[in-house]
This record gives structure tokens, sequence and C-alpha cells, in this order.
């Protein structure tokens, strides 16, 4: 299962170290039941079982808007019925994470979280992207935002 973790770069000592959940900052003593992330050498991110369930409902919301956009002839120029769907369940389990206003495409376009030209990014399910169809007008390969990044658990 893959689930979304902010680098360590943009997290606090407590964070990296486990005593902190690294998307909401609470503590153990807070009542947020740590629960460990996975992470490699002395990486050992935890998250409260609140956040985890929300960052994992937002990662399969785009993980099913992805495959459907995969899948779908449709969806590589505008969205069918079923891919409203899914891209209106990813907005929603998007903004439950606080996060809020449009994206930036891999290739630097933004785009609000309902433009009709957003998809998921198809080239790879290693991290949270999005492109566009028609014609691009941004920037060339935007770096991905720092909690954007997908480790397997």
């Amino acid at each position: 299962m893959l689930q979304e973790i902010p680098g360590a770069a943009y997290l606090t000592r407590a964070q990296n170290h486990g005593d902190a959940c690294v998307w909401c900052s609470k503590v153990d003593s807070e009542g947020a039941a740590l629960a460990p992330l996975g992470g490699a050498g002395g990486w050992r991110p935890y998250g409260c079982a609140e956040c985890r369930t929300v960052r994992l409902t937002y990662v399969r919301a785009y993980a099913d808007w992805r495959r459907h956009v995969l899948d779908c002839e449709s969806c590589r120029t505008t969205w069918c019925h079923d891919g409203w769907s899914l891209a209106l369940t990813h907005k929603i389990a998007y903004e439950a994470t606080g996060k809020s206003g449009g994206v930036v495409c891999a290739c630097g376009c933004r785009l609000s979280r309902t433009s009709r030209r957003l998809r998921p990014y198809v080239e790879t399910m290693f991290a949270l992207r999005y492109s566009h169809t028609g014609a691009c007008h941004g920037r060339e390969a935007a770096p991905a935002a720092p909690s954007d990044v997908l480790r397997p658990e």
C-alpha cells in the first residue's frame, strides 16, 4: 500500500524521529496514537490514526481516478461520467487533507481542481502529480510539492 508522507527536509526533528505526527504534529501524549509509516536508516516517520486515514483516502481516490484515466478513451480528452465522479471524489479527499486551491501540473500549468483539463499524471504512480489535456501554457518540469511524494507502507 502506498501513502503520502512529507519529505524529511520539510519535517521537524520530532516528526523525523517518530515523536510527532508528520501531518498534524500531535504527539502520543496528546492522544494521537502514533503509528509507524515506514522509513529507512534513522528516519522513522509516524502518523496519527486520524491523519493517516485522511491521507490514505486521498491516495486511494487519486489511484482510482488515475486507473480509470489509463483505461478510458474519453478521459484522454475530456471527462466521461465516471471520470467526473472520480475527479470529484478525489477533490473532496484532497480538500479533507487541509490542502486547497488549484494544482500545478507536471509541466507547470496551474489548473483548478474542477477543470475538465485536469488529469492524474499517468507516467508514474510514485508521485501525486497532475497533467492536463490540450495545449500547455506552463513552464517545463515543475517540481512536485514536498508532500506529494509517495512511500510504500
